[in-house]
């Protein structure tokens, strides 16, 4: 999918799925306020503020962005790699359309156009950003 066409779609989802407060009550708002949260963490701080919220969004993707319905072995195995890259946050990749962070935004768009059945989200009480 083409850049201008995911980013777009992020943005209608992020609107649309992500509350202003806490977490999403869909797997797909919560996909998309994960990468949200981490790609603004890597670009705006570097990651100096990465911590148990941020591991625990990553796991949350790891969980539920595999999926084999969607995407090939290839393509999981890809973002394993992309989500231990994200979690060693002391030297966040920011390279463009080949970080993890843009790869990652781009994958969970395309889960979300495909799995357009929202999902409920049970929130993780233990989980504060």
């Amino acid at each position: 999918m083409p850049p201008k066409i995911w980013q777009a779609e992020f943005k209608r989802l992020w609107k649309e799925l992500v509350p202003l407060q806490g977490q999403a009550a869909t797997v797909q708002g919560e996909m998309i306020r994960a990468v949200g949260r981490l790609s603004d963490e890597a670009y705006r701080n570097g990651n100096y503020n990465f911590r148990k919220g941020h591991r625990m969004l990553c796991e949350f993707l790891r969980a539920n962005l595999k999926d084999p319905d969607v995407f090939s072995a290839t393509e999981i195995s890809e973002i394993d790699q992309w989500i231990d890259r994200i979690l060693d946050s002391k030297n966040p990749d920011l390279s463009g359309s080949t970080s993890p962070y843009y790869r990652l935004t781009e994958k969970a768009v395309k889960w979300c156009q495909l799995k357009p059945d929202l999902i409920p989200h049970k929130p993780n009480s233990d989980l504060r950003i």
